[in-house]
């Protein structure tokens, strides 16, 4: 009988094995939404890199997106790190900075609330890095101290 040595088919399941262990350690692709619509009404839309795009239950949120709500219109966002966000009608809401790797502790959501209302319930960067978390008005800037805020700009 024939003795069969299989040492490129061990190469090849040696290869392959390292290959795979190296994935698993790897970071994930990088996928550059921060966050999804969760709740819309009308008259809500998503100015995503000069488009305009309706505000829909699905879309998706980028860094540098602002929301804008109309006199009808109200927005549920759910971000990565877990934060809540609801703005409510003529509200113009802009992310200007997400950043959420908190395995290196690198953090930070800074915003713009031109006008209107908004709402915000922290999420992971809130509990990591209070001082990240930044909303900017045409006034003031406020910075989290806690774990919910509720800003009026009119």
């Amino acid at each position: 009988m024939e003795k069969r040595t299989f040492s490129g088919h061990r190469e090849w399941m040696t290869a392959l094995s390292l290959f795979l262990s190296a994935a698993a350690f790897a970071e994930p692709a990088s996928d550059p939404r921060i966050g999804t619509i969760k709740t819309s009404r009308p008259e809500a839309v998503v100015l995503h890199q000069g488009a305009e795009q309706p505000a829909q239950v699905g879309s998706r949120i980028y860094r540098g997106d602002t929301i804008v709500t109309r006199s009808d219109g109200a927005v549920g966002i759910s971000f990565m790190d877990g934060a809540v966000l609801s703005l409510g009608p003529d509200s113009r809401f802009t992310v200007d900075d997400f950043l959420f790797k908190p395995a290196n502790r690198e953090v930070s959501f800074l915003s713009t609330l031109a006008k209107g209302t908004a709402t915000f319930i922290s999420g992971a960067i809130g509990r990591i890095s209070p001082e990240s978390v930044k909303f900017k008005t045409p006034t003031a800037t406020l910075a989290l101290r806690g774990t919910k805020i509720l800003v009026e700009v009119k």
